[in-house]
C-alpha cells in the first residue's frame, strides 16, 4: 500500500502524459489508463513485492527481481509507459520494500 500511495502522489505531482497520448501512432492493446504515466504503478508494486519476498525467501531473491523487471518491461513494450516511468517505479518500489523490511525488524515482525 505504501508503494501505491507514493506512486499515485508522484503521478499527480508530475502529471506526465503517456506515450500514446503524445503520439497517436502508438496504439495499445489494453487501452489507456485514465491517470498519469510517471511513475509506473505496476513497476512500483512489483519492485516492492520482489524486495520483500526476496527478504523472506532469500534463495529466490534473484528470481523475484527478474519477475519484477519482466512485469515492468511489459508496460514499456505495451506503449503505456516510458522507460523512465518503469525504471523509477522499480527503484521506488525497492526503496519502499526495504523500508518495510527495516520497519519489520524494529517491531519484531521480521
Amino acid at each position: 500500500m505504501d508503494a501505491a500511495i507514493l506512486c499515485w502522489n508522484t503521478k499527480y505531482y508530475y502529471y506526465n502524459a503517456r506515450p500514446c497520448q503524445l503520439n497517436p501512432k502508438i496504439k495499445t492493446l489494453t487501452g489507456v489508463p485514465n491517470f498519469p504515466a510517471y511513475t509506473s504503478g505496476h513497476s512500483s508494486f512489483k519492485g516492492a513485492a520482489a524486495t520483500i519476498l526476496g527478504h523472506i525467501i532469500p534463495q529466490k531473491a534473484t528470481e523475484y527481481k527478474a519477475m519484477a523487471q519482466e512485469a515492468s518491461n511489459s508496460r514499456l513494450y505495451g506503449g503505456i509507459h516510458y522507460r523512465s516511468d518503469c525504471q523509477s517505479g522499480l527503484k521506488t518500489g525497492e526503496k519502499v520494500g526495504n523500508y518495510a523490511i527495516a520497519r519489520a525488524k524494529t517491531d519484531g515482525a521480521d
